[in-house]
């Protein structure tokens, strides 16, 4: 069962010492992929690849893009090759990850980091906690405010199981 959930930076999440009784949700783009931990000794780590871009920093309403985009879209909406957009399919990867950790008979943490620990972590985070009802923590106390809406959007549009 998780007992809480705790976003950051990736700088922050490289001092962080490996424990079996945290599981880690790591998010990155193609300009930090290579800058990643291993991430042996966690229990377990849900590796997601997509880019901090939401309809919203463009000047769009929420949901003006695709809630599953294609590969034409994704490059649309991020401007970048080899970088995606927040999907769907992350939002299901996220939710699979995080209930198979609450149903663990074990009391896990989860930490979850981006690049800077503030809008795409954030959002997976602040998202964990409210769905699950458990302690959110944010030691850097860089709060919710830059949280990215899309995220956020596309998690709460999941069924509740």
């Amino acid at each position: 069962m998780l007992k809480s959930v705790e976003f950051m930076s990736l700088k922050a999440v490289k001092s962080v010492v490996p424990t079996n009784g945290v599981a880690v949700i790591s998010i990155h783009d193609s300009s930090t992929a290579r800058d990643l931990p291993t991430f042996s000794g966690f229990f377990d780590v849900l590796r997601v690849n997509m880019l901090d871009v939401c309809e919203e920093h463009v000047g769009l309403m929420p949901g003006a893009w695709s809630d599953e985009p294609t590969l034409e879209q994704h490059f649309q909406y991020c401007a970048l090759s080899d970088n995606f957009v927040p999907s769907l399919s992350h939002a299901h990867a996220i939710r699979s990850f995080v209930d198979r950790l609450h149903a663990h008979t074990d009391r896990l943490d989860l930490l979850v980091h981006c690049s800077a620990g503030v809008s795409r972590s954030a959002g997976v985070a602040c998202w964990a906690g409210q769905y699950l009802g458990v302690k959110l923590l944010d030691r850097a106390n860089v709060g919710l405010g830059e949280a990215n809406p899309r995220i956020i959007r596309l998690l709460n549009s999941l069924p509740r199981q």
